[in-house]
């Protein structure tokens, strides 16, 4: 997606949401009973009336045997240069939650984050086995997996099993920029 216009990109996603539903032969019914989001979300998202949280982005991709760079129409294949200002950050402020994707190939996709001040985003549903490696580029983050957390600052690194719950904590002031690369 390289438009910057919310309402545009809200509704590209949807149209593009239902063109692969319908590609892989599901009902907004069976698409819901598969990814756990109702059928009345998968209609206002389909439609454009709604802008969709992360975690239901996650569903959705998993539901339809994609990554969430595919679902949301940011797949690359050949040389590109991903500038901040010519990509659109997925927000879910609910969470303090800003995800940019910048590329996806085959089964690694790289996102920039913005984990706003004094929040937490847990993370329950990436595919079971992927991995995650997460560099803390500005800021003071505590990463909670598996009920063990990890405190980062800028330029420490983790890397953990992403399939399981975990949670992005930041307790700060300050909002923390994070690099995430996620492979399937």
């Amino acid at each position: 997606m390289i438009e910057n216009n919310e309402k545009d990109v809200v509704h590209q996603l949807g149209g593009y949401i239902r063109k692969i539903r319908k590609e892989s032969g599901l009902t907004m019914e069976q698409l819901s009973k598969k990814s756990g989001v109702s059928v009345l979300s998968i209609g206002n998202i389909e439609n454009g009336r709604t802008n969709p949280t992360i975690n239901i982005l996650w569903k959705l991709s998993q539901a339809l045997n994609m990554t969430l760079s595919q679902l949301i129409g940011y797949s690359n294949s050949s040389n590109t240069v991903s500038k901040v200002t010519t990509t659109y950050f997925m927000s879910d402020l609910t969470k303090g939650w800003l995800v940019q994707p910048v590329f996806q190939e085959d089964n690694i996709e790289v996102f920039r984050v913005c984990l706003k001040a004094h929040s937490v985003n847990t993370a329950e549903h990436q595919p079971k086995d992927s991995v995650e490696v997460l560099t803390v580029m500005k800021g003071k983050v505590d990463i909670k997996v598996e009920g063990k957390t990890y405190h980062l600052e800028a330029y420490d690194t983790i890397n953990f099993r992403s399939g399981t719950i975990h949670e992005y904590i930041n307790e700060t002031d300050d909002d923390a920029l994070l690099s995430v690369v996620v492979k399937y």
